[in-house]
């Protein structure tokens, strides 16, 4: 993606928030949204952290008058969607989305990584590759070890496809475990894998099985209090203004454009996954939400 273009669309936003305006839409909200989301880590730079720049901008879009701020500690996932819905003073987060979640919270349906991270490369270590290069049947896959996140929905996903899957709390020790042995493979989403790459290079002897991928449909979405929906509402039209006008996907591939095409995705055996936790009320029929291989023709 080129650096300069990113840059341009970064640089805007900020202004845009402050303001709240946009021409074409006519404001429905008269008075001051407050957003507050999850601060992920200390000296993150957050203005280059997707899901904000989105929530920022859809935000915009929407012409509601709005400030917004990060909570006032580092918040983790799971924290957040606590305070969520016990009104902790965050008052939207971004996560997978599980029935479980939207039975607690309050969705809103547009997949803000176009479903992509169901689309998973598979880590592993050198020494492993002579005895993955020759698997390219789901049934050869479900003889090997997986590494996932203890409390992360994919790990039920896996499972559910029966695979054998060991887990930890800890997200760094994931790694460790590959690389002692205690586990064969880790799945990563295709926009997930080059940063963690480039961060566990000099810890773990960390590689890519090149011609394999797992694929499920799944969808990470933004999520807030039930009880109060006008944010939600605001973020909801923001996102549909923004997918009309194809700001969605300009800002989506000026962020992960290059990530996807260095997947090289037509070059492997996709695996395919069911995942029979996804909710009914996902908006798998709407193409226009979710990536496809022909997006890349």
């Amino acid at each position: 993606m080129p650096l300069l273009f990113l840059c341009l669309i970064l640089l805007s936003l900020p202004l845009l928030a402050v303001t709240g305006n946009h021409p074409n839409i006519k404001r429905s909200v008269t008075h001051s949204l407050e957003v507050v989301y999850p601060r992920t880590m200390r000296g993150l730079d957050e203005s280059t952290l997707y899901p904000l720049v989105l929530l920022k901008a859809a935000l915009t879009h929407s012409g509601a008058p709005y400030t917004i701020k990060a909570s006032t500690v580092d918040t983790v996932q799971s924290r957040a969607l606590k305070e969520l819905l016990h009104k902790g003073g965050i008052n939207v987060a971004w996560s997978m989305t599980t029935q479980q979640r939207e039975n607690d919270l309050l969705p809103v349906r547009i997949p803000l990584f176009k479903g992509l991270y169901g689309w998973r490369l598979l880590f592993t270590k050198q020494s492993y590759m002579e005895k993955l290069t020759s698997i390219n049947k789901l049934t050869e896959l479900q003889k090997l070890y997986f590494i996932q996140g203890h409390d992360w929905p994919d790990t039920q996903i896996l499972i559910n496809n029966d695979f054998m899957v060991t887990t930890s709390v800890e997200y760094d020790s994931l790694f460790n475990m590959l690389n002692v042995g205690r586990g064969d493979v880790f799945p990563r989403s295709i926009l997930e894998v080059e940063g963690e790459l480039e961060a566990f290079k000099d810890k773990v002897d960390l590689t890519i099985v090149p011609h394999l991928m797992l694929q499920y449909p799944t969808a990470v979405y933004f999520f807030f209090d039930p009880n109060n929906p006008e944010i939600a509402n605001a973020v909801r039209r923001g996102l549909q203004l923004m997918q009309e006008n194809g700001e969605f996907d300009k800002l989506f591939l000026a962020f992960y454009g290059t990530a996807i095409q260095r997947a090289n995705i037509p070059s492997k055996t996709i695996i395919k996954l069911q995942n029979s936790f996804l909710p009914k009320q996902t908006p798998l029929a709407d193409d226009s939400l979710w990536f496809s291989v022909h997006d890349l023709n």
